[in-house]
């Protein structure tokens, strides 16, 4: 019998101890406790799983909106983007910095704006930007491999996050029945002493 098959049927035996058992009534609260445990573990498990989902859902709405909603139009820079910066230790450093840039829309209007160019961009060169339905510059949107990742990290997260706060529980508790257990020995040890003396 394998060593987890072992500790599970001693845990049995101490949450239903057998007749003549030694197992004190601690040891079988305590027992009792990691099985609620376990229990509620899993039990937490189909609930963050369909939390994902429902995020999963919500979030796959959203993307096909806003790609409903925004356009990818690529943008020509009037000036130069931001200057390299170089770090003797780090390299090059620094990210990229709003830009004067132009861009046309499906239906052939031309719009002027603000994109964010990477550093060391120089006056007409050309980039690709996402555009809301006034053509402003917008946030691209959501894709799928994003949604996914979310869905499974929020699923994930808030199931590690109820494990976590039941293993702190559990061993708290365990902390306070050992405290317990030891201050009961110790009482009973001096009382066998005083036993033994007064005998």
């Amino acid at each position: 019998m394998s060593t987890s098959s072992n500790a599970v049927a001693r845990m049995w035996r101490t949450v239903l101890p057998r007749r003549g058992s030694v197992a004190r009534a601690s040891d079988r609260f305590q027992a009792g406790l990691l099985v609620s445990v376990v229990l509620l573990a899993l039990a937490a498990l189909p609930v963050a799983a369909s939390i994902g989902s429902e995020t999963y859902a919500r979030q796959q709405g959203e993307s096909a909106q806003q790609l409903g909603e925004r356009t990818r139009v690529t943008a020509t820079l009037l000036a130069d983007g931001p200057a390299i910066t170089v770090n003797s230790r780090a390299g090059v450093v620094g990210t990229g910095a709003p830009t004067d840039a132009a861009w046309t829309l499906p239906d052939g209007s031309r719009h002027v704006g603000k994109v964010i160019a990477d550093r060391g961009t120089l006056k007409g060169e050309t980039l690709t930007v996402w555009v809301d339905r006034s053509g402003s510059p917008a946030d691209p949107p959501l894709s799928g491999a994003g949604v996914v990742i979310d869905a499974v990290v929020i699923g994930l997260g808030l199931w590690l996050a109820a494990l976590a706060l039941l293993a702190a529980c559990y061993r708290l508790t365990v902390f306070s029945l050992d405290r317990f257990r030891l201050a009961r020995w110790q009482q009973e040890w001096l009382q066998e002493q005083d036993r033994k003396t007064h005998s």
